[in-house]
């Protein structure tokens, strides 16, 4: 039976989320080949433009929920505009980013129907006579789960976001756009949003960090620490470091990377004085960028890194700080880490 699959989308700032998107190329994958058909439910209030977008990404139908009260997200505004537009489409399987949006309204629509709801999904897919399956990251990414459930079991999946990436849109393709306008009354939400505040850096999870500054062993102190603590929070980074730096009273417990401790998957990671044990590479395996500084030129951490600078960091470090400062002030080019100190002070390597 060819599948129809259902997503949720995303809107911030009026702009489509890169987990919708990803989340869109994971249905297209699930019908690929088997003649069944994507359809993206948009809620929100004037986002109606964005149904081309989503049709360039693989929509055959874009089904927009619009209503003012939809503008910010709530909770229970979400459940009352989809849940019967969802009971109407009836869709095999259903697809949302794990979002905090997708974690306040979705498993509330789990429970009215007695569906199956996965959360932190590395992948989805439709196998062999129909059957729904996921896999999942668990027990703080360390284990990698299978799941698959019976024919005919209608599934929510909500997918883990910069996992798989957005793929190119093809231009001019087409899909079915529909309106729904709901009746719905405000007075009823019992939750609204007020205003969407942005993480503190300092304070955020390190497996939700987008750019992280990590200290091992090479750093020497808790004063070398600190003028790392610095450069992340320059940075808007998140401060992090390797288990032995940890276990010298440099970072609190929580804050050490690696397969013992946190797994990470930032935009931007960089390392001062990290050797790059096994289990830590391990734990930076799904880091976008990683920027590495070392004295020890045979580092592994610096054959991994896409750059990697052989330097003090306490020589390094100050004048990144300083351009930085000069770069907030607008009295500077934007410049590269091996740029930051004089060349007969470091070696660059990248891989």
């Amino acid at each position: 039976m060819a599948p129809h699959v259902l997503v949720i989308a995303e809107v911030e700032q009026d702009r489509l989320m890169p987990a919708t998107l990803e989340c869109l190329a994971e249905a297209r994958d699930m019908v690929s080949g088997r003649d069944g058909t994507v359809q993206v439910v948009l809620p929100g209030f004037g986002v109606t433009a964005l149904a081309e977008t989503l049709a360039e990404h693989g929509a055959d139908r874009v089904t927009v929920v619009e209503h003012a009260a939809l503008e910010r997200f709530s909770a229970d505004g979400w459940l009352q505009a989809l849940e019967p537009v969802l009971r109407d489409v009836r869709p095999a399987l259903i697809l949302a980013p794990d979002s905090g949006y997708g974690r306040a309204w979705l498993p509330r629509l789990s429970a009215r129907w007695r569906m199956p709801l996965v959360t932190n999904c590395s992948r989805a897919k439709v196998i062999e006579d129909g059957y729904p399956e996921a896999y999942r990251f668990s027990h703080d990414g360390r284990l990698h789960e299978r799941l698959i459930w019976a024919r005919g079991v209608r599934v929510g999946f909500m997918m883990a976001p910069d996992v798989r990436g957005v793929p190119a849109p093809k231009r001019g393709r087409q899909a079915v756009i529909e309106m729904v306008r709901p009746m719905l009354d405000p007075a009823t939400f019992r939750d609204r949003t007020l205003r969407t505040l942005p993480p503190d850096p300092r304070t955020v999870d390190l497996v939700d960090a987008e750019r992280i500054v990590s200290g091992g062993l090479g750093v020497g102190s808790a004063d070398g620490m600190n003028l790392l603590r610095t450069l992340a929070e320059t940075l808007g980074a998140t401060l992090g470091g390797t288990r032995v730096a940890a276990d010298r009273g440099w970072l609190p417990s929580d804050r050490f990377i690696g397969t013992t401790g946190k797994i990470v998957a930032p935009k931007l990671y960089i390392a001062f004085g990290v050797s790059g044990a096994g289990q830590h590479l391990a734990g930076i395996g799904g880091s976008q960028v990683v920027i590495a500084v070392n004295t020890d030129g045979t580092a592994p951490m610096l054959k991994m890194a896409d750059l990697g600078v052989v330097g003090d960091l306490h020589a390094i470090v100050p004048i990144l700080l300083k351009k930085l400062e000069a770069l907030a002030q607008g009295s500077a080019a934007p410049a590269a880490l091996a740029d930051a100190v004089p060349e007969r002070e470091l070696a660059v390597a990248g891989r």
